[in-house]
């Protein structure tokens, strides 16, 4: 529950400047806020007492396996390996005559 707490304690304060500045920006912070997260999270993985009587756990791995993924898309959005396709318009032409020298 804490740790909740803390990931929208990171992130609130940002969510007021999403409309002032471009996409690009706002994604490069969110991978500084995933950065964050991945070390709060070694924090808290840290710090663990596991209870040999608790019945679930907390998944770390899974966590940061999710968050990896997450950035790895940001990352290939922002330095796409080649240049994206431009919108190509669409084909408008009639290509029937009424006669063959028009």
């Amino acid at each position: 529950m804490q740790y909740r707490s803390l990931l929208l304690i990171l992130i609130l304060p940002f969510w007021a400047l999403a409309d002032a500045t471009p996409e690009s920006t706002q994604l490069a912070l969110a991978l500084k806020q995933l950065d964050s997260v991945k070390v709060s999270l070694e924090r808290a993985k840290a710090s663990t007492k596991t209870n040999p009587q608790s019945r679930y756990y907390f998944d770390y791995r899974a966590a940061q396996q999710d968050i990896s993924e997450i950035e790895q898309g940001l990352n290939r959005y922002l330095s796409p390996s080649r240049a994206q396709p431009r919108n190509q318009e669409p084909l408008t032409a009639s290509y029937q005559r009424e006669n063959a020298h028009d």
